[in-house]
């Protein structure tokens, strides 16, 4: 069950104008690659995430940037639901549209996305999102959701090993993958469970290192994220940015991937509750 436990993790720097377009083209661009040259067969093929089919999946990765875009509505919120039973539902209502529409809407919608992060105000990026119980993020954050839906879910979803699509693509590039786990990591606050934030009664340091690698202080009780490592840390977390984004999301364990250090014991018992989307 999501929560919202603090008030600074969400307010990370948002990020936008030029520097966002690059990693937002890539992602989108490479999700049109890739579904544009699977079949009408292999879009009915089961993905990796549970009931849906790749079509489904290609639903799901068009709402967000077509709502950007304005040729989508936004995720309904039901306070009755969960934040992901609410995309659930919204994605197989979007799903009733073809291969070729979805394909079309995303395409469409590629030049007004990197136009509106392009060239927001500091006003509009700040402006607060709601996600239901997800939590609310600053506006600009979103290009960082996007980036990180369609880096996710394409990599790991659609493709082998966990996927059903036999394709190899070159590793993801620092800028998408510094904007996929900065989103990740602002949500810590309020995508974490009640019982993450009662076992976190020390500050956490996330450690993520090769390309878009950075470094987060988690407080006490997931009250906030810090940029950088100063400041007293119980354990710390060492982990690839690649490996962050599947582990932290529950696609796969995080034994392996992770090295922990100082109150090891401590880190282990906090990670074991540890969820970010």
């Amino acid at each position: 069950m999501s929560s919202s436990h603090g008030t600074r993790s969400e307010q990370l720097p948002p990020a936008w104008g030029p520097s966002v377009t690059a990693p937002l083209e890539a992602a989108i661009t490479e999700t049109l690659d890739v579904f544009g040259a699977l079949s009408a067969e292999e879009l009915q093929a089961p993905s990796a995430c549970a009931g849906w089919t790749l079509h489904t999946l290609l639903a799901h990765l068009t709402i967000s940037v077509g709502g950007v875009a304005g040729l989508l509505p936004p995720t309904p919120q039901d306070d009755s639901l969960e934040f992901e039973a609410a995309v659930d539902a919204h994605s197989r209502e979007v799903a009733a549209r073809s291969d070729a529409e979805l394909l079309d809407l995303l395409r469409s919608s590629l030049p007004v996305v990197l136009t509106t992060f392009g060239e927001m105000t500091d006003e509009v990026a700040a402006f607060p999102v709601s996600l239901g119980t997800a939590g609310s993020y600053p506006f600009g954050s979103v290009s960082g959701a996007i980036v990180f839906d369609h880096l996710c879910h394409l990599r790991h979803d659609v493709l082998a090993p966990r996927g059903p699509i036999q394709r190899t693509l070159p590793e993801p590039d620092a800028a998408r993958l510094a904007s996929a786990t900065g989103w990740l990591i602002g949500g810590i606050g309020q995508m974490t469970t009640d019982r993450f934030a009662q076992l976190l009664t020390d500050p956490l340091l996330l450690v993520l290192t090769g390309p878009g690698g950075s470094t987060h202080r988690v407080l006490a009780h997931a009250e906030g994220v810090e940029p950088g490592g100063d400041g007293p840390a119980r354990a710390s977390v060492r982990t690839s940015a690649a490996d962050f984004i599947e582990w932290a999301t529950g696609r796969v364990p995080r034994q392996g991937r992770v090295e922990l250090s100082g109150d090891a014991a401590y880190a282990d018992a906090v990670l074991d509750e540890f969820r970010v989307y």
